[in-house]
């Protein structure tokens, strides 16, 4: 296992599952990253479109799914704050401009640009079923 979610900072960094066309993957990153109206200053969008060089750049927090299904089931999951809050909460899909969250601190699905649909629900039910790693 190459990382440790227990104990880890739920409220700063975040877990998202992030799609661009038939790729995704996890990704654990702080919560900075999520912010849609600021992905422009992270990328240089002139060598393409923004949604696909922000894809490749939070490539970079990418988590191997293996890992983490192994970091998750190694938590006290009687621990209902380890249980839920090492659960995604961030859904994006760049291909789709759609954007989810689940986070409750800052509202960052009204943070993405005006082309994006963003909503507040929880993220768990867009997740492929072959994906939830805490089913």
């Amino acid at each position: 296992m190459k990382f440790n979610l227990k104990n880890r900072d739920t409220s700063g960094v975040l877990i998202a599952y992030v799609k661009f066309g038939s790729e995704s993957f996890f990704c654990l990153a702080d919560v900075e990253y999520c912010i849609g109206t600021s992905w422009f200053m992270h990328v240089a969008s002139t060598k393409g479109s923004l949604e696909l060089e922000y894809f490749n750049f939070i490539k970079k927090f990418r988590l191997d799914y293996q890992d983490l299904y192994l970091a998750y089931r190694s938590l006290d999951l009687t621990d209902i704050f380890e249980k839920e809050g090492n659960k995604p909460c961030i859904y994006i899909d760049f291909s789709q401009k759609y954007f989810a969250s689940y986070y409750q601190e800052q509202e960052l699905e009204e943070r993405v640009s005006k082309e994006w649909k963003g909503e507040y629900k929880n993220v768990i039910t867009l997740v492929p079923k072959e994906y939830r790693y805490w089913e």
